[in-house]
């Protein structure tokens, strides 16, 4: 708390941490309305929609936004001189100082409130349903959180995180699309065994369950209450079975493939750069490709808008009349993701940023080479998104050429605030945990910060050329702010060394924590 770039990052993070609670708190207040008209109205379908939203939301956003779960991992606790039953004990209470755990707990109470304020004979039986229920949730948490850190320690195990990671992130995606018409698709009957089997899960899954032994009618009582039991009950089994093994020195290790020959590949060799810049290229595409996160984050933005092609707002808005309009706003949208890259430069090299001062290479050729390979990487993407949309509609050259010194004028500032950020706030990046965060908490900000008088500008150059016709500005814009940009990139590049020069030992410590 000496440092007043901790200070800076803690009153940043702070700013975060109360939008996060605002939405909770709204949340909060709507569940407690909604449970108070559901028990009101009779409509037990509605309190099951409640009960899926918290399970869903428990579930799955510890895993989409890992980086923001408590930080502890339990496999160094296991090593302290702790009972095995302690540990257990300690896991399933650290489970609930996650922020999503915080937050189903809160609103979990909130429609225990409506029950309570409408319906006071079910006060008791559900507040004793609610604890079973959040019981479950804390176990299939932190059994999914083991897997996950159980996959994430090897690296074709990361490797295949990503489907996973990409299909999480998308389904809910999908759902809102369809759920509002934004893509439209003939309906056809569904077979008679899929309806049944879906009406089946339902009936026996925990959320229906608690409404059933809650408001019992014409079913049964005592059947969904020990199915909701044995719920809890195997996932406590397997919680068990799952900490005993790591409790006990389970390792997870990469496969070992004995070859009769090693064959070593040549580096890389790009065309008019040196050897040392092209085999730190060769090194940043590599440490990127390993990271399942990242590769998620950057596919995110072509998925997001090849949805929006389809149907939706964005085919609405952005007619194939005026591609060119969809193409500025993917260049802007693209933009947003450089702050993963760039942002935490230093991150995924450990140990390596003291070899890097130890090496006869100056650290600002250091970045210039990893901003190479980001910026080629960010430029890849662009391109594939410019291709599909260039396939699907009609741009004009000029519009074309603006757009695109534009995005190059955004991602160099981008790329040289990274610099700036990246030895301001280093944070290690390890691949093997799940609660490790690809940036520092303030770098979104800073993000925010540095896109938003950009795109005041981008808004006055579209403004002025609409109101006065001048098809000619966007393009001496862009060429006008990719020059500006160069300079810029090269002025914050010479900052960061500064700093960097200057607090060596701090940010060495922080990368090889």
């Amino acid at each position: 708390m000496r440092s007043r770039k901790k200070q800076a990052e803690l009153a940043i993070g702070a700013v975060g941490f109360v939008l996060g609670a605002m939405f909770v708190l709204g949340a909060t207040f709507g569940l407690y309305f909604g449970a108070i008209f559901a028990v009101r109205a009779g409509n037990m379908v509605i309190l099951e929609l409640m009960l899926w939203g918290v399970f869903l939301f428990w579930q799955l956003v510890p895993i989409l936004f890992e980086g923001y779960s408590p930080g502890l991992n339990f496999r160094e606790v296991a090593r302290y001189p702790v009972s095995l039953r302690l540990y257990l004990l300690l896991n399933a209470t650290y489970g609930l100082s996650d922020p999503a755990a915080i937050a189903g707990l809160l609103w979990l109470l909130s429609i225990w409130m409506g029950i309570l304020s409408e319906r006071p004979a079910w006060a008791l039986p559900a507040a004793g349903l609610f604890v079973v229920f959040v019981a479950l949730n804390v176990f299939c948490n932190r059994i999914v959180i083991g897997l996950f850190e159980r996959f994430q320690s090897t690296r074709k195990g990361r490797e295949r995180l990503v489907a996973v990671l990409l299909l999480l992130m998308f389904v809910p995606q999908m759902i809102n699309m369809f759920a509002n018409g934004w893509i439209k698709v003939h309906r056809f009957p569904l077979p008679s065994w899929l309806s049944d089997a879906v009406a089946m899960v339902r009936n026996i899954s925990p959320p229906r369950l608690v409404l059933q032994v809650l408001s019992p009618g014409e079913t049964q009582l005592l059947l969904p209450l020990a199915l909701l039991l044995a719920y809890t009950l195997l996932a406590a089994l397997l919680q068990y079975r799952q900490l005993r093994a790591v409790y006990q020195g389970e390792i997870y290790a990469e496969s070992f493939k004995v070859q009769r020959e090693l064959k070593v590949k040549r580096g890389w060799q790009l065309p008019g750069m040196d050897a040392a810049v092209s085999a730190i290229f060769e090194k940043e595409l590599r440490y990127i490709r390993q990271n399942s996160r990242l590769l998620v984050a950057l596919v995110y933005p072509l998925i997001v808008w090849g949805f929006l092609l389809i149907g939706g707002p964005g085919k609405r808005i952005f007619s194939l009349s005026h591609a060119g309009n969809l193409l500025g706003a993917f260049a802007g949208f693209l933009a947003l993701s450089v702050s993963n890259v760039a942002y935490n430069t230093f991150g995924m090299d450990d140990q390596g940023f003291g070899r890097w001062l130890l090496s006869p290479l100056p650290l600002e050729k250091v970045m210039r080479a990893k901003n190479l390979a980001q910026g080629a990487l960010m430029f890849a993407i662009y391109l594939v998104g410019t291709t599909v949309i260039l396939t699907v509609g009609h741009v004009s050259l000029d519009m074309l050429v603006a757009v695109t010194t534009g995005f190059l004028a955004l991602l160099v500032i981008h790329l040289g605030a990274g610099n700036v950020i990246s030895v301001y706030w280093p944070r290690r990046i390890d691949f093997t945990k799940m609660t490790t965060r690809m940036t520092s908490s303030a770098s979104g900000f800073a993000a925010l910060a540095i896109l938003l008088p950009m795109a005041a500008v981008i808004g006055m150059v579209v403004l002025a050329t609409s109101i006065w016709e001048l098809r000619w500005l966007p393009l001496v814009a862009g060429l006008t702010g990719l020059a500006l940009s160069l300079k810029i990139h090269s002025w914050l590049s010479k900052w960061a060394v500064r700093h960097a020069d200057k607090h060596l030992e701090e940010i060495a410590g922080q990368l090889g924590a």
